[in-house]
């Protein structure tokens, strides 16, 4: 059987299906499935807090701050097509210019 996260987050872990729903399925069971259909994304490792991605990071643009005190929580990051954006603080962003080379 293969799960879709959708089902796994919306379905399974939102209503607290997951260890007990009819399928025989365990919560461990549930994230080998998922990590299974991922296993295409490369490899994502923690170690000491940080994220490392063996192959690339794609950020989606969920729009851009136009001030710099825009609403943000910090760690975010969002970019559109003249700057990256990155929340140093709540509410306090910085940014960088990119440009074709």
């Amino acid at each position: 059987m293969t799960i879709s996260t959708e089902d796994f987050f919306l379905n399974r872990v939102g209503t607290g299906q997951v260890a007990n729903d009819g399928t025989g399925d365990s919560l461990r069971t549930a994230f080998t499935k998922i990590n299974n259909n991922f296993s295409n994304i490369g490899s994502l490792g923690l170690a000491a807090g940080n994220i490392n991605v063996a192959k690339s990071l794609v950020i989606n643009d969920y729009g851009a701050p136009t001030a710099a005190g825009d609403p943000g929580t910090q760690g975010q990051i969002v970019w559109d097509n003249s700057h990256i954006y990155i929340c140093v603080a709540t509410d306090t962003w910085k940014r960088a210019n990119i440009s074709t080379w």
